[in-house]
């Protein structure tokens, strides 16, 4: 019995060729994205700031090149750059880059991956974003292929696992043991303003070669909240409204230092309650489910110093007093 019939997806392989081959000719006409108008750094150079997270990559790389094989998890804020990370890594060790969404991570995906990686001559890394979000069956059926690179006591050709997740918690809640068989974890940190406007300038002259002033640079990195991803965003509304950079903030709803009418109104509720109020409850003020709340408001809130976490619950601190009098 060979390897694909241990896997149990022989037909899925037949049935793969059928679907790809047809849909091959479809894809080719449907990828007609100028590549002009597509920015992703890739190199370490290109890539803005984290320079201790770029440094452990490098060290990594350069033990997988000796043959010691290396995993990855690259963990981080959402729109901070963990997939354009991985991407480098894959560049630098010239391996094919094959990107999976952890929602969509299931048995039947490693197995397919397994089998593109046995047939393959060139050594493949196997990208999963969202990695927080593989159900539990899966990581523990991944758990020898990971460490042994050993399936059902079959050999397995290597390949190198880089994971990517806001939350790390929720990994280790399902299976600890999975972390612990990951080498090379890497936590990309928080951006400051400067960072953001070295980026929105690189982009700019890779992509716009907009006219673009020091005084718009500085204002548009203090209002994007420190996030790549959305710094990039509002860059090309900046050149659709053709440098009107106040109705790019006013389309966003942002009211100042990248705060916009919903966390003012997170705020102001906490203000008038004046006492600690729960998760739950602001992400209802937010209009948000609590998991979204805690992932996308509560942070950027914390991180300004506008808002406390308490064991009771959430409270304004006095710098979110200050705000709400000076926003009046």
């Amino acid at each position: 019995m060979d390897f694909f019939d241990i896997c149990g997806i022989t037909q899925l392989m037949e049935w793969g060729n059928k679907v790809f081959s047809s849909k091959k000719e479809e894809y080719i006409q449907n990828s007609t994205m100028p590549t002009k108008f597509y920015y992703r750094p890739t190199t370490f150079e290109e890539y803005i700031s984290q320079e201790k997270a770029k440094d452990k990559s490098r060290l990594t790389i350069e033990l997988i090149k000796k043959g010691f094989p290396r995993h990855f998890l690259i963990m981080g804020n959402a729109g901070h750059g963990k997939t354009t990370l991985a991407g480098i890594i894959a560049k630098e060790l010239g391996f094919n880059f094959n990107c999976y969404v952890g929602s969509n991570f299931e048995i039947p995906t490693i197995q397919e991956f397994l089998i593109k990686n046995q047939n393959s001559k060139n050594p493949q890394i196997l990208f999963i974003d969202e990695l927080a979000e593989v159900d539990k069956k899966t990581l523990t059926y991944m758990l020898p292929i990971i460490e042994d690179f050993k399936v059902n006591n079959l050999e397995l050709k290597r390949f190198i696992l880089i994971g990517a997740t806001t939350d790390t918690w929720l990994i280790s809640k399902r299976c600890q043991p999975f972390l612990d068989r990951i080498h090379c974890k890497i936590y990309l940190e928080e951006y400051e303003a400067d960072d953001i406007k070295k980026l929105l300038k690189q982009y700019n002259d890779q992509i716009h070669k907009f006219n673009v002033t020091e005084e718009v640079y500085n204002k548009l990195a203090r209002n994007v909240r420190y996030v790549p991803r959305i710094a990039l965003a509002y860059f090309d509304y900046l050149v659709a409204c053709n440098g009107d950079l106040e109705k790019v903030l006013q389309m966003n709803r942002i009211i100042k230092d990248g705060l916009d009418d919903v966390d003012i109104r997170i705020l102001h509720h906490l203000s008038i309650v004046g006492k600690p109020v729960g998760e739950q409850a602001l992400a209802i003020i937010a209009n948000m489910i609590s998991a979204e709340y805690k992932e996308l408001r509560e942070p950027y809130l914390m991180r300004q110093e506008l808002l406390s976490r308490t064991s009771r619950g959430r409270i304004l601190t006095l710098k979110g007093k200050e705000l709400l009098n000076e926003l009046k």
